[in-house]
């Protein structure tokens, strides 16, 4: 097995004896006279193995060996002694090394270490890849080819390589990021603990902070006479999705903001506080930085949140992934169906490629289970697509013709929710609806114009 092997040794001599012995075996060296040199020339080269002396200048052998073994890509570390270093040897041993060789050493020792050494780490560093690609099939595959979804696959591994931080997953409707939150959490070291998500948007204002922090018995009317825990300690050990977060109440921000800083929750009506261990994702389609600018938006939760953006692109921004999540979803639904489907025509997959896909992800899926139900089995062809053709919504019939000049943005968007709001007499589910926004955004807007709704 052809490796890359650095010899670290102060003895010219010495260094010169062993690569000799490992070229003829088919290796290819470096070497290093001390140990200062020795690091920098692991980081630079990233070598397979490193055969290491104890007894160098600068820096020791076992000085450099941690930051050996800490390296993105450690390599193994065979340590090189005298008889009088034994001792200092098996310290070393402790510390990570894979074997030991006593000087002077023999050609064949050297040899059928250096191979057992190297077989062993080409074990072991095809049972790690296997086990990451293990916890990507776990989380439900990110597919795509496009460079923009390839940055977010990088982004989501670089935050599950942290213990706990946290991440804004932003996009569109529909692009997937639940997927992305699932993908933070299995392919973390909280694997094993529980994945919870809750649509801040889907829950009532009063209700919301209840479902989240838990409350104590008797906290509230109508509320379970035992009092009953939140989702925030239901996902102690794990992840916690918070998708539509920008929906959240500007009180209950704060709290959040609270959990974040401290590691810490109140229930409802309790006095103690309760250590969390959680990784909290927050997910919104809005933007949140502009949100912070308007007030509606606490500025001190935004950067608490927002440690490491991850934006999904809205599929139409990358047409290129269509082909392999279509394909994804037609064998998924396959195997569901029980059919035997061959794929897609040439037509059929140019008529998924031209469609916008306002619906993001979502729309492509329903789109290809209706085309696998319609077709039944064999090809999938254009005339078992139904793709309606997306009109451009209409502007709000609550809208007057205004000057611009002298006129703000929120002045003309309070001018708006005011003329709204006498339109349809109060009605606030109503004003929501034909504004385009939930009632959630609305009640926020009503509170931050100072307008009462009746």
């Amino acid at each position: 097995m052809a490796a890359h092997l650095l010899i670290a040794d102060d003895d010219a001599g010495v260094r010169a004896g062993l690569a000799a012995i490992c070229r003829a075996a088919g290796h290819r060296i470096s070497e290093a006279a001390d140990g200062g040199e020795a690091l920098e020339r692991a980081r630079a080269e990233a070598p397979d193995l490193v055969l290491l002396d104890l007894c160098m200048p600068v820096r020791t052998g076992l000085d450099v060996l941690p930051d050996l073994l800490g390296l993105d890509h450690p390599p193994a570390v065979v340590i090189l002694t005298g008889h009088a270093d034994v001792p200092t040897a098996v310290r070393a041993m402790q510390l990570g090394a894979t074997n030991l060789l006593q000087k002077p050493i023999e050609p064949q020792v050297l040899q059928d270490v250096v191979a057992r050494v190297l077989e062993s780490r080409s074990v072991r560093v095809e049972r790690d890849r296997l086990r990451d690609e293990l916890a990507r099939l776990r989380s439900g595959p990110i597919i795509g080819r496009s460079p923009s979804i390839r940055r977010v696959i990088e982004h989501v591994d670089r935050v599950a390589a942290t213990p706990r931080s946290t991440a804004l997953v932003s996009g569109e409707s529909g692009v997937g990021k639940e997927l992305v939150a699932r993908a933070i959490h299995e392919r973390s070291a909280r694997a094993e603990g529980p994945f919870v998500a809750v649509n801040c948007a889907a829950i009532s204002e009063g209700l919301l902070e209840a479902e989240l922090f838990g409350y104590e018995p008797g906290a509230f009317t109508g509320g379970d006479p035992k009092g009953r825990g939140g989702l925030i300690a239901a996902a102690d050990g794990g992840t916690l999705l918070l998708d539509e977060v920008g929906e959240m109440d500007p009180a209950l921000q704060a709290k959040l903001l609270r959990v974040l800083q401290e590691r810490t929750l109140r229930k409802v009506g309790g006095t103690l506080d309760l250590p969390m261990d959680v990784r909290i994702v927050a997910a919104t389609n809005r933007d949140l930085a502009t949100m912070v600018d308007e007030g509606g938006f606490r500025e001190d939760l935004y950067y608490r949140l927002n440690v490491l953006s991850i934006h999904v692109p809205a599929l139409r921004e990358r047409a290129e992934d269509v082909a392999p999540i279509a394909t994804h979803f037609l064998a998924r639904f396959a195997e569901e169906l029980g059919r035997d489907f061959t794929g897609f025509s040439e037509a059929a997959m140019d008529t998924l490629q031209r469609h916008p896909w306002p619906g993001n992800i979502r729309e492509l899926k329903n789109a290809v289970e209706r085309a696998a139900i319609m077709a039944e089995e064999g090809l999938i062809r254009p005339e078992h697509l139904v793709l309606p053709r997306r009109e451009a919504p209409a502007a709000p019939r609550v809208g007057s013709s205004l000057p611009l000049e002298g006129w703000s943005l929120k002045g003309m968007e309070e001018h708006l929710i005011r003329r709204a709001l006498v339109e349809f007499a109060g009605n606030r589910s109503q004003v929501a609806r034909e504004l385009g926004i939930n009632r959630t955004t609305l009640y926020n807007k009503l509170r931050s114009y100072g307008i009462e709704a009746g």
